[in-house]
């Protein structure tokens, strides 16, 4: 996998190639469905616009609609994302005749001002964004880490068993997990920021 998020978008963009999809698809997909999830759309819904959102994303990159210099690629994602789950909470309500005038923001100047609900929807991008990045760095680095390592961390750093538990269970010292710990820690880090380096 490209370890930089500007190499694999610009890999994208090539169709025939098939892991950069892949790749793409496996960091991005988990974020936007947990983001349409939390913004009211049910499993089905989210599935389809999770769908849409990747593929439209796909093709801007492809014609070169996400320009770099204007800001980080997943401020971009997340106005697409936030769109597509707009346009989907509206599609499944049919709109009485006062929305639908409501909706014009040439006739309504309400609709001109700023949506009262973009903070909280940042802050669950953001969110969604972290997990779904922490998830890549962890699929990457179990297969770069000792299994032993790797197991020490999840059962005492992500699943809060007690040390001396998850000690007995691998066969190693207490003082083993914590350092293990830190190092997984440190290992997530230093990934996370060479994928997001700009």
């Amino acid at each position: 996998m490209d370890t930089t998020q500007r190499n694999l978008l610009w890999a994208v963009r090539d169709r025939s190639n098939r892991q950069a999809w892949v790749d793409f698809y496996s960091i991005y997909a988990p974020m936007v469905s947990g983001f349409v999830r939390r913004m009211g759309l049910p499993n089905a819904d989210a599935d389809d616009a999770t769908q849409e959102i990747m593929l439209a994303a796909q093709a801007a990159l492809e014609k070169g609609a996400y320009k770099p210099e204007k800001g980080k690629f997943r401020a971009w994602l997340f106005g697409v994302a936030r769109n597509q789950a707009r346009l989907a909470h509206r599609a499944r309500r049919r709109p009485s005749r006062a929305q639908m005038i409501a909706s014009d923001s040439s006739i309504n100047p309400l609709a001109q001002l700023e949506d009262p609900h973009a903070e909280a929807d940042r802050l669950i991008w953001e969110q969604e964004w972290r997990y779904a990045l922490l998830g890549e760095a962890l699929n990457h680095l179990r297969c770069e880490l000792p299994d032993k390592e790797y197991q020490a961390f999840i059962r005492y750093g992500v699943n809060c068993r007690p040390v001396e538990q998850v000690a007995d269970e691998l066969g190693l010292s207490s003082s083993s997990v914590y350092v293990y710990k830190s190092r997984v820690v440190q290992a997530l880090r230093k990934w996370t920021e060479q994928f997001e380096q700009e």
